[in-house]
């Protein structure tokens, strides 16, 4: 029994097929050699791409990595919302919410980001070019949490708490050597999340009350 020739990719598909490995490989890089350490020929060995193909797609170095940045944050919300259900209401809900959120900061992928934003801190045009992901990134991560909490929340406090979220699970990604989150200060840090879920409950049913 013959089967029949399976579909020629378009040049469109082949295009997109190289612009996801190179960013694919790009995240490999950053999580497991650095900031410094990722060149374009590591990129390109990592993805099986030769570099003429990277700069048909992206023309510098750092082109690349801010394009690295927004793939990683579009697909990180994409797979929380995915993950998280809409009925978010309870102490328990909002903990598990945290703890997952947690899980996405400290995931190797999401170290892309890390290793960006310290590497801009001395680097003004890096700052500069990152500028407009980082942006997009806030938008998204609003508009989710809008979705999460928007009926519990009044608008004015939405982004505050997020700030308050972000900042706290950023920091221990950055503090910690171990990205495990049952390794040390694991329980520690569980408890923290819970009294910040508990706070975010309370604080605005006690509000709808009055």
């Amino acid at each position: 029994m013959s089967f029949p020739p399976p579909p020629r990719r378009t040049q469109a598909d082949r295009r997109a097929g190289t612009i996801t490995a190179l960013l694919d490989a790009s995240v490999t890089c950053l999580a497991e050699r650095g900031y410094a350490a990722t060149s374009t020929a590591a990129v390109c060995a990592e993805a099986g791409v030769s570099q003429g193909a990277l700069f048909r797609h992206f023309p510098t170095r750092q082109a690349l990595l801010v394009a690295t940045a927004e793939h990683v944050a579009t697909r990180n919300v994409a797979a929380f919302r995915e993950t998280v259900g809409s009925d978010v209401d309870t102490v328990d809900d909002v903990a598990a919410v945290l703890a997952h959120l947690r899980t996405v900061v400290l995931s190797p992928a999401n170290q892309t980001w890390r290793e960006l934003l310290v590497a801009a801190r001395a680097d003004a045009d890096l700052r500069e070019a990152l500028r407009p992901a980082r942006e997009s990134l806030q938008a998204q991560m609003l508009d989710a949490a809008a979705d999460l909490w928007g009926d519990r929340l009044p608008a004015d406090d939405l982004a505050p708490v997020l700030s308050v979220v972000v900042n706290m699970l950023d920091g221990l990604a950055f503090s910690a050597l171990d990205p495990d989150p049952a390794a040390a200060p694991g329980r520690t840090v569980d408890r923290a999340l819970r009294l910040l879920a508990e706070m975010i409950v309370h604080r605005y049913d006690q509000q709808e009350t009055r």
